[in-house]
């Protein structure tokens, strides 16, 4: 039997697409006429965090979706750590409508967005590591801030928290419709004098931050409450 990359058998590739090809809408085989959704997950371990590896590989040229496990994040008591920048969905696009229909609306354009101000992160952040904060401009510091907020307050989750363990679609929506609203209103007072110290310190940066612990019972009048202190509190500093 020839061996393949590294090693590994030839058929490495095609074994693989046969555990993985068995997931989707199934029909139960026995009794009755019986109907399912069957998930494949599997998790790929290899030695160093190397993902150039060839199971690795292999496995990503099936699968569609990818959760980069980070143990950096970890480290730093982000959970779930899951690296934003290296996961993707190939189903977000099929999956559009639903989260219009389920979320709000605009849910994917928000998504993208959140995603293009994470990725613009990491760039701004090795300027900072070479030269320092005070070289980046107020509107990329305004970056800096929302991606925290997005990190902190979107993506972080505590699984023993007794409300932080689960979050509705309606109220992820919220939130990050909440840190996008303060991203833009924020950039717009920017725009017109305001500073970028007094923008970073807002009251409601702290309401938005114990979203994710508020009851789903108590959410809708919270966002209402967080929504009109973005507009206050943006327009009183807008003059400054």
């Amino acid at each position: 039997e020839m061996p393949g990359e590294e090693g590994y058998p030839a058929y490495l590739g095609s074994r693989l697409a046969e555990f993985y090809e068995r997931a989707g809408r199934v029909k139960v085989l026995g009794q009755g006429d019986t109907e399912g959704a069957l998930s494949a997950i599997g998790a790929v371990s290899p030695q160093g965090g190397d993902l150039s590896e060839p199971v690795t590989q292999a496995t990503l040229r099936i699968v569609k979706v990818f959760w980069g496990l980070d143990d950096r994040l970890a480290a730093r008591k982000h959970f779930p750590a899951i690296n934003w920048l290296t996961s993707y969905s190939l189903y977000t696009e099929r999956l559009d409508e639903y989260f219009r229909a389920a979320a709000g609306p605009d849910f994917p354009e928000m998504r993208d967005e959140a995603m293009s101000i994470l990725q613009q992160e990491a760039e701004l952040t090795e300027i900072v590591r070479l030269v320092g904060i005070d070289s980046l401009s107020a509107r990329q510091r305004m970056i800096l801030e929302t991606a925290k907020s997005l990190r902190e307050d979107f993506l972080y989750q505590s699984a023993f928290h007794e409300v932080d363990t689960y979050c509705s679609q309606k109220k992820q929506y919220g939130i990050l419709q909440a840190i996008l609203t303060l991203h833009h209103k924020g950039l717009q007072a920017l725009d017109e004098g305001a500073r970028i110290e007094r923008i970073s310190a807002l009251p409601v940066r702290e309401e938005i931050a114990r979203a994710r612990i508020t009851p789903e019972e108590e959410w809708p009048a919270k966002y209402e409450r967080i929504m009109a202190a973005i507009s206050s509190e943006i327009e009183a500093e807008s003059g400054h």
